[in-house]
């Protein structure tokens, strides 16, 4: 995103979406985005931080993580379940961790994004001010309605969560990863790396179908072969 022209503050959520139904404006979260490109620009932005959306609570048999919770906040949450916790901590690096936000990650469609993977396979629902509530997967697909705000999303704590991933070091975004979740006889699995968001594939042929794209760090076929080799690794630790 480009050097912005404008600031808003609004306080309540009614405010925010009258302001964002103008589509010069985006939302601010973080700002590891939008502040990454410094270039002049009609852009405006509206700074979430006073809508008070950055709680993690139980709801029900469902944990609510808010929009403007940060990496940080959900790696240390008691709530949230162990394996997504240390995926958080993976999603980004340790000078950003404090700043990004989940629902910036959620909108961003990061195709590399661990935390993104974590929460497809945890069944997560994201909530929509402005617009209906849709699955994490259709929202993928189809990006954040006009004019609407993520202000939440609502997963499943439940189940047993395994990961495991290929990068060019320990500490780099994996060029592939897998997340799988087992809750009891079913087994949800999910891709990074593969296609242009995280992907839910079939867990009996996970690399079936898969046309990813290479890159200097490994060419379509080689992240196919990683795919299929992370997938069996996975579920062979939960089976």
């Amino acid at each position: 995103m480009p050097l912005i022209a404008a600031y808003h503050r609004p306080d309540s959520l009614d405010k925010a979406l009258s302001l964002l139904a103008d589509p010069s404006r985006t939302p601010l979260a973080g700002g590891t985005i939008i502040n990454a490109d410094r270039e002049p620009s009609d852009l405006e932005v509206v700074d979430l931080q006073a809508l008070g959306l950055d709680g993690i609570e139980p709801v029900d048999n469902r944990l609510r993580i808010g929009a403007t919770a940060t990496h940080r906040a959900i790696a240390d949450s008691e709530h949230v379940p162990d394996a997504l916790r240390e995926l958080a901590k993976r999603d980004q690096p340790a000078s950003l961790r404090s700043i990004a936000t989940v629902g910036g990650t959620i909108a961003s469609t990061d195709a590399e994004s661990v935390l993104i993977a974590a929460l497809l396979v945890h069944d997560a629902l994201v909530e929509l001010a402005g617009a209906d509530h849709m699955s994490l997967a259709t929202l993928l697909e189809s990006g954040v309605p006009s004019g609407a705000l993520i202000t939440g999303v609502l997963i499943d704590p439940s189940g047993v969560t395994v990961s495991r991933s290929t990068g060019r070091t320990p500490a780099d975004t994996p060029i592939v990863a897998a997340v799988a979740r087992s809750t009891g006889d079913h087994i949800t699995l999910a891709l990074t790396g593969v296609a242009a968001t995280p992907v839910i594939v079939p867990v009996g042929d996970p690399a079936g179908g898969l046309a990813p794209p290479g890159d200097f760090r490994g060419s379509a076929t080689y992240r196919t072969h990683l795919a299929s080799i992370l997938s069996a690794r996975v579920l062979g630790a939960l089976r």
